[in-house]
Order: structure tokens, then sequence, then C-alpha cells
């Protein structure tokens, strides 16, 4: 992955490849590669998840110290 893709962008690809693997008759070595390329979009993919629920907890922690009447939403 030489640019930086998007999750969707990535996800669309970790499909295409999945549904190559499943539907072609790929060499062992075409397959060792599209597995590689798979797992390296997986990784890419799981990391931007991992990165959103962190923001989403943050988002969360913050609704709820306004609901205690302790801070603003909008943090500057």
């Amino acid at each position: 992955m030489n640019k930086k893709m998007t999750f969707e962008e990535a996800n669309a690809k970790l499909e295409e490849i999945v549904k190559d693997m499943e539907n072609k008759g790929l060499t062992l070595q075409e397959s060792v590669e599209q597995y590689a390329q798979a797992c390296e979009l997986l990784a890419f993919c799981m990391k931007e998840l991992e990165s959103c629920k962190g923001q989403i907890e943050d988002i969360n922690e913050r609704i709820q110290r306004i609901k205690n009447g302790e801070g603003n939403l909008i943090e500057n």
C-alpha cells in the first residue's frame, strides 16, 4: 500500500481479493501473494476501526460529563 488508502478503499480491495481467491484458479504463489496483501489490508482496516472506536469513546465521555454538568461537548 504505497498511497494512503481510506478505510473504504482498503475494505473494497480486501473484498475483491477474497472474491478472487474464492472464484479464480490461482496458483499457489498467487494465492500466497493475495493472502499477504489481504493481511496487510485487514491490519490497516482494524487499525482504522480502533482509532474510530477511541474517538467515539472520547465523545461519549464528554457527553457524560455534560450530563453531569462538568464540561462542554466541544473542547478547545
